[in-house]
C-alpha cells in the first residue's frame, strides 16, 4: 500500500541540513513497517570524482562498460561477481552515466538511485527514526561525498514491506504490474532477481508493443535489442520504464517473454 507523505522542507545553512517539519499532519517518525522514496531531484554529478571519492571512504565499486563489469574492493579490481558486491555495506554501481550507492546500517539502509526525474532516496528503518534526525544524517552524508540534490521540497511516498501485492502503476499507463514493481522496489536487484528478469547494471530487459505504425522514440534507440514492426526488445534503464510507456508510439510495456520477438 502507498501512502503519500508530506513535504519536508530542507535548506542548507552553514554547510548544515536543517529540516524544519510543522504542522498537526505531518508525521516526525518513519516506521520500521515501510520503505520510503523521496525525490532529489536533478543531480549532476562527476562520476570519476564520486568513484575516487568513495573508493577513498571504503565503498566497494561496480562499474559497468556496456555489458561487462568490472569490480573494486579497497581500491582493487577482484575477480568478483557483481550480484555478491552488492550485499556489501558500502557500494557504489556506475552504469553509464548513472549511478547507485547504497549504504547498510543497522537502523537503516539507503540508497540513492536514478529516477523518472533525476535522482530519488530510498530509506529502509529498521526500527522507528526520527525524520528529521535520519534525513539530517543522510543528507550530510551524500553531501560529504558530493551528492546533493536542487530539490527544496522533498515530496516522500511510503511503501508497506508486507505489501506482496505491491502498488498499482499510475492510471493510464500501460505497463506490467512487475515492471512498475521493480521501478519502486525498495531494492532493485533483489525484486529482479526474485521475478526473474534479466538485469545488466541499472538496466533490464523489457518487450514494448508498439501501436500501428508506431515508431520508437530516438531517445530510446541506443538500448534497442531487436525490433520488429510491431515490437521492440530493449535492454532499457530501469528510470526510463514509465517514460517509454508513457510514449504515444507505445501500447504496452512488459517483461521479456520467451520468444521475446518473432
Amino acid at each position: 500500500m502507498i501512502r503519500q507523505g508530506k513535504t519536508i522542507l530542507f535548506a542548507l545553512i552553514a554547510l548544515a541540513l536543517v529540516f524544519p517539519l510543522h504542522g498537526a499532519n505531518v508525521p516526525t517518525s518513519f516506521a520500521a513497517t515501510h520503505y520510503y522514496i523521496l525525490s532529489l531531484g536533478e543531480m549532476p554529478v562527476d562520476l570519476s570524482a564520486l568513484i575516487q571519492t568513495t573508493q577513498s571512504a571504503g565503498y566497494s565499486i561496480i562499474q559497468y562498460d556496456g555489458d561487462t563489469a568490472t569490480v573494486y574492493r579497497g581500491g582493487e579490481a577482484v575477480d568478483m561477481d557483481a550480484t555478491t558486491v552488492l550485499a556489501d555495506e558500502y557500494v557504489l554501481l556506475v552504469d553509464g552515466s548513472r549511478f547507485y550507492l547504497r549504504e547498510i546500517g543497522e537502523a537503516y539502509a539507503f540508497t540513492v538511485r536514478p529516477a523518472e526525474v533525476g535522482y530519488e532516496l530510498v530509506i529502509n528503518p529498521q526500527q522507528e527514526l526520527s525524520i528529521n534526525d535520519t534525513l539530517d544524517s543522510i543528507l550530510t552524508a551524500l553531501q560529504q561525498i558530493g551528492i546533493l540534490g536542487n530539490e527544496v521540497n522533498l515530496e516522500f511516498a511510503s511503501f508497506a514491506k508486507a505489501d506482496l501485492k505491491g502498488p498499482a502503476a499510475p492510471t493510464g499507463v500501460f505497463i506490467e504490474s512487475t515492471l512498475y514493481g521493480l521501478m519502486v522496489a525498495e531494492d532493485w536487484f533483489v525484486y529482479a532477481a526474485a521475478k526473474g528478469f534479466t538485469q545488466v547494471g541499472l538496466r533490464v530487459e523489457i518487450v514494448a508493443e508498439k501501436v500501428p505504425g508506431g515508431v520508437l522514440d530516438a531517445e530510446f534507440i541506443d538500448y534497442v535489442v531487436e525490433e520488429t514492426e510491431s515490437l521492440v526488445k530493449l535492454l532499457l534503464p530501469i528510470d526510463k520504464l514509465l517514460v517509454l510507456a508513457k510514449s504515444s508510439s507505445i501500447g504496452y510495456v512488459r517483461i521479456a517473454y520467451q520468444p521475446a520477438v518473432p
